[in-house]
């Protein structure tokens, strides 16, 4: 005796070519999906251990207006304060000015940096090398691996300093994995650019978590009318607004998923039309039996149901297999922290599982709804 379900699976298997690309298409574009919310979600998660710890205080007017260094007293007085350094920064390049040769240097004074960058996990007889030698120099792994950089090594980058260059021999490497800077003394910075008394932003380590939104409400008092106009927020805060430096990043990455689920929507919608004018005859056939138009729209709509479920099953390694290689791929560049957050995890499938079978059941309604509400006559006059 043939099923409801078995009629279903039945027709698909009639036309296995059409089933099976729609039900790819289904699996890539969910999977596309899924991949973006987790993108879009790692945005807004913490790229290392502690950086819900710190605070991040710089100048109100622009990201690189730069604060008096008379601030950081200040901000050594306010309450929950555990450490503070002054940060300075600039890119440069290293052989020629292409893109892939880019390198962040940032300046700071090697102790309290340390103290407040607690991941970077510098040997400790590296530690004291670097502090050791005025014009030296801590690098990332991720350039290390990139130029390939070793311990000794002298170093010329092109910067936009007086004279053009900044000179510098690799003391140290951290063991922070997810790090792609360059890192000097912020005195020998200073007497490069010639600017002293003045730094880009201030880095500061709060005692706990806890102590975090009460130093960036007191530090946002104490700043609001100063001679510079400054601002406090979370690291984490801070890191979103740098994004943001290069587009509304989240508005595009919904854009993106806007336009692939409407493709999707599409495509199924009209390998579900032309499956309903193909059964046309059947479903007069059917209905002369005796079956109800409900009966008839289900069994359209339970066509649909599969395509959804198929790329809910497969969606979620399709997913996976995005996550891998758009991780792997962003783990050589100075967004590595951000592969490490692109895993999928239970609310990714659950929401992927759901958009699935909701569009699925979307794009069989209209075509389910005419199929069922046309007359007989019309079905068997239409069907030969």
């Amino acid at each position: 005796m043939l099923t409801l379900a078995g009629y279903v699976f039945r027709h698909l298997r009639s036309r296995p070519l059409r089933a099976t690309l729609t039900a790819g298409a289904f699996a890539f574009s969910i999977g596309l999906l899924g991949f973006l919310w987790l993108l879009s979600a790692a945005l807004e998660k913490e790229w290392s251990p502690f950086m819900a710890q710190r605070v991040i205080v710089t100048a109100k007017t622009s990201f690189f207006d730069k604060l008096p260094m008379a601030y950081l007293s200040k901000i050594e007085a306010t309450p929950g304060v555990a450490n503070v350094v002054p940060f300075d920064f600039v890119l440069s390049y290293h052989r020629d000015t292409r893109p892939e040769n880019m390198v962040p240097v940032s300046a700071a004074p090697p102790g309290p940096m340390l103290d407040v960058y607690r991941e970077a996990d510098v040997p400790p007889e590296q530690a004291r090398d670097w502090a050791a030698d005025p014009t030296g120099a801590l690098v990332g792994p991720l350039l290390v691996e990139k130029f390939g950089w070793k311990i000794g090594q002298k170093v010329v980058l092109k910067a936009p300093v007086p004279g053009g260059v900044i000179e510098t021999t690799i003391r140290a490497v951290m063991g922070y994995r997810l790090d792609a800077g360059l890192y000097v003394h912020r005195r020998y910075f200073e007497q490069l650019s010639g600017d002293e008394g003045r730094t880009n932003m201030f880095w500061v380590l709060a005692k706990t978590r806890g102590d975090v939104d009460g130093i960036t409400a007191s530090l946002a008092k104490t700043f609001e009318n100063a001679p510079v106009p400054a601002r406090a927020m979370t690291e984490r805060q801070w890191q979103l607004q740098f994004l943001e430096m290069l587009g509304n990043v989240k508005a595009l990455l919904g854009s993106v998923g806007l336009a692939t689920g409407f493709a999707l929507l599409l495509i199924t919608a009209n390998s579900l039309a032309m499956s309903a004018r193909e059964r046309r005859a059947e479903t007069a056939v059917l209905r002369v039996l005796g079956f109800p138009r409900r009966a008839v729209a289900g069994l359209l709509l339970g066509e649909a149901l599969v395509y959804g479920l198929t790329g809910a099953l497969l969606g979620g390694g399709v997913m996976a297999a995005f996550a891998h290689f758009v991780g792997a791929a962003l783990d050589k560049t100075q967004y590595a922290g951000m592969g490490g957050l692109l895993v999928p995890d239970a609310p990714a499938l659950v929401l992927a599982s759901v958009v699935s079978t909701l569009l699925a059941l979307l794009a069989g309604l209209v075509p389910s709804l005419n199929l069922a509400r046309r007359p007989i006559a019309a079905l068997l006059r239409e069907g030969t």
